[in-house]
Order: C-alpha cells, then sequence, then structure tokens
C-alpha cells in the first residue's frame, strides 16, 4: 500500500508527546525497509527541505509536503485556529484546488494516490475517505470533566468533537492499555475488534545515559543533598498541590530534609503551587527547574531518592518508564490502568492522600533492600517494549489491512 505517515514535529517543550513522537518517528526510519510498503512522510511546508535531507531515509520512504496555508484568515478562522492549538487538537487550514473547498491534507493524500494514513499524534484532518489509524493517548474530559485543561473555554466541547469525529470513523485505534481500550470501546462505542494496544515505548535515550558529570550537574540545579523528583508541566491535573502537603509530612522531624525537584514547563498553575509551597513552609526545599535539556533530566532521574508521581490521569505514562530505564525507584499514583502498565515494578500509592505518599517515601528510607529491588524490577520492566517493538507492530497492522484494502481502486 502507498501509506501516508503524518508527522506533526512538536516542540521539546510538548513535554512526553515530543519524547515519544521523535523516538517512534527515529524508529521507523531505521526500520522502513523491511516493510513492502512505500511510505509517504506528509510534513508541513516549510519543513519539507528538513526532511528531504534525514540521512540514511529509505528508498521506499518519501517526502510530501502540505501546500502552504491560504491567507488572510477570517476572524472566525482565526479564533477557531487558536483554539485548537492551545486544545492540543491539531489545526485546520484550507486551500482551494480548481474551485471546490478541500483540506490541504486531503489534497496531498489524493496527489499521490495514498491509500491509507497512520498518525503518532492527535493530527487532525478532514480526508476521511481515506482508511487511518489514529491514536488516543487519553480520554480524561470523560473521565475528569473538572480540570480547567480539558474543560475551560470550550475545550471539552473541542475534544469531544474531535475523539467523536477521528475515533469513531479510524479503522483502527491505537491506545497503551486494556483499560485505554474500555475507555473508547465504553464512550465512543468502536467494536474492539478495531482498537489495538500498544503500549507506550520506554524512550531510547534512556537506555544509553552519560556516564559521568551528575553531579556537577545537580550541583548547577541546586541540588544539595537527597531529594525527590517530579518531571511534570504545570496543569492542575497533574497534583503538585498533594505533592507539596506530602513533603511536608515527609520532612517533619527529618534532620535531613528531602528536596523536591520539579521539571516542567508552565501552563498555568505554577504560580498557585509556588503559593502553596511557601503556605505549607516547604519552599525552601522546592527547585522550580523549568524546562532542562535532556542531559540534565537524565541526570535528575539517575540522582534521585524516588520518582513522586502524583499525576492524576491515566492510562499510561512516560515518566515511569524512563525512572525505571535509568535506576530511580519510582512512587506513582494509582491511576486508571497505572498496574497494568507499570506491573511489581512500582509503589502505588493514592496520590489524592498525601499521608499515602509520605509512607511509600518512608518505606524505601526504611528499608534499603526494598528499594533497591525496586530499582531491579523497573530495569526489567523497562526493557520489555521499545518504540522498535512498537513499530513492527504499526508494521503488522498494515500488512493486515492491505488484504481489505485492496478490495477497491
Amino acid at each position: 500500500m502507498k501509506v501516508g505517515f503524518f508527522f506533526n514535529d512538536p516542540s521539546p517543550h510538548s513535554g512526553g508527546v515530543f519524547t515519544y513522537q521523535q523516538d517512534i518517528f527515529r524508529s521507523f526510519l531505521e526500520l522502513a525497509a523491511e516493510s513492502h510498503h512505500e511510505f509517504h512522510v506528509i510534513c508541513e511546508h516549510d519543513k519539507q527541505e528538513d526532511f528531504s535531507a534525514l540521512p540514511g531515509r529509505p528508498p521506499n520512504v518519501h517526502i510530501s509536503a502540505l501546500a502552504a496555508p491560504e491567507p488572510p484568515l477570517t476572524p472566525r478562522r482565526r479564533v477557531v485556529r487558536f483554539l485548537r492549538r492551545v486544545s492540543g487538537t491539531g489545526k485546520r487550514t484550507f486551500t482551494k484546488e480548481k474551485g471546490p473547498l478541500i483540506s490541504r491534507p486531503a489534497a496531498v493524500l489524493a496527489g499521490n494516490q495514498i491509500e491509507f494514513t497512520w498518525s503518532i499524534g492527535h493530527y487532525e484532518h478532514e480526508a476521511f475517505d481515506v482508511p487511518y489509524i489514529t491514536t488516543v493517548f487519553d480520554l480524561q474530559h470523560r473521565l475528569q470533566p473538572w480540570f480547567p485543561e480539558v474543560s475551560q473555554g470550550g475545550l471539552w466541547d473541542i475534544r469531544e468533537e474531535f475523539f467523536s469525529r477521528y475515533v469513531r470513523r479510524a479503522a483502527y485505534v491505537i491506545t497503551g492499555t486494556e483499560e485505554g481500550r474500555r475507555e473508547i470501546k465504553n464512550f465512543y462505542r468502536v467494536p474492539a475488534k478495531r482498537i489495538r494496544v500498544l503500549p507506550l515505548p520506554t524512550p531510547s535515550f534512556c537506555f544509553d545515559p552519560p556516564e559521568t558529570g551528575n553531579a556537577s550537574r545537580l550541583q548547577a540545579l541546586g541540588i544539595t543533598g537527597r531529594y525527590l523528583y517530579y518531571p511534570a508541566q504545570f496543569w492542575a491535573h497533574k497534583n503538585h498541590a498533594n505533592l507539596l502537603h506530602a513533603l511536608r509530612l515527609i520532612n517533619d522531624g527529618e534532620t535531613e530534609p528531602f528536596q523536591l525537584a520539579l521539571v516542567g514547563s508552565d501552563h498555568g498553575n505554577i504560580d498557585h503551587v509556588r503559593s502553596l509551597a511557601r503556605t505549607l513552609g516547604v519552599d525552601q526545599q522546592v527547585l522550580f527547574l523549568g524546562f532542562v535539556t535532556r542531559e540534565d533530566l537524565t541526570a535528575l532521574y539517575q540522582g534521585a531518592f524516588a520518582l513522586t508521581y502524583a499525576s492524576l490521569f491515566g492510562p499510561d505514562n512516560l515518566p515511569p518508564l524512563e525512572a525505571f530505564a535509568l535506576g530511580c525507584p519510582v512512587i506513582t499514583s494509582n491511576y486508571d490502568g497505572a498496574h497494568e502498565q507499570l506491573e511489581d515494578a512500582a509503589l502505588f500509592v493514592d496520590a489524592l492522600a498525601p499521608e499515602s505518599i509520605a509512607a511509600a517515601v518512608r518505606q524505601l528510607l526504611q528499608n534499603p533492600d526494598l528499594r533497591q529491588q525496586m530499582i531491579e524490577k523497573g530495569h526489567i520492566r523497562a526493557r520489555k517494549w521499545t518504540a522498535t517493538d512498537y513499530v513492527r507492530e504499526i508494521f503488522s497492522i498494515l500488512d493486515e489491512f492491505e488484504m481489505v484494502r485492496r478490495c477497491w481502486q
């Protein structure tokens, strides 16, 4: 088949989405020659030269750019585009070709006779007549609609429109866990056989970390002793608030208090977190490190006493996998899907109960053997599923659908 591969090249500041998509794309380029399909990487017009110059691009991988957006935008379309960008659901822009108004993706698919498409993120398009794979990371607007990042300013309606349109009509929907499959089936009535579970792969950068220089990196970041670590952008659902309450309990009576290293970009909630840290009297122990380099990120994992992953959203998450691979014990919230994703390699807590988080930290503190066992289990879990495994499963799905697609021209 001729397969269109939508790759929207996210910013590093998007966090886990960037890590995941870059890893899948890199593995795709490495493995594409194993497949008999013809791939067209579909990118924005201004990215065509960058993609075309990729070293080692296999002969069955071509670069097909979308047409340049057509200015000017009407005020209404400018508002719609802004809201979609803020919500992370992609963007719609249109171009005229011989009269009718058609979408840029539809035009590039038709021009290259694409028979099937795959996107590794929430890439929105209007080319419904071409069968496609779409990916669902979470449906938290349905499960926890009270969080502002999935509800306020019309975001609930935008997310619902997106999933209703793209999930229901997809040939295959990819999700990371059986919990994710159940949610997609229950909320959008997609038949189970069209939902495929491909776990989030452990990021490849974690398997080959730098061997030296961590001490100086940590010192430069303000680390002065033992610390807990939480890489998470400052959304409300990341639950920094209850983690700060836990930190106060953990350090109560300790002669050597734990620091808490927080890494991530602000999405409107950091002022609240800073204010709460001052109110609780733990602001001197909390490091707000913002966006850090991958080298610093790795050093923080490797030096931490534990990852305290307090997020309330599931059904799967990347930071625990990164921690596993880099030898950092994991304490995690018991989000839906957590046990399935992380198996027995983590300590699970009620992240809305600060005393539960504090008890898990004390458990590792009082039992060094348990902490070492968690590190060893984490290493095993981290290597169970990689981006290579993920891409090969996608190729198997393409092979399967090829038998269907040959039924029409």
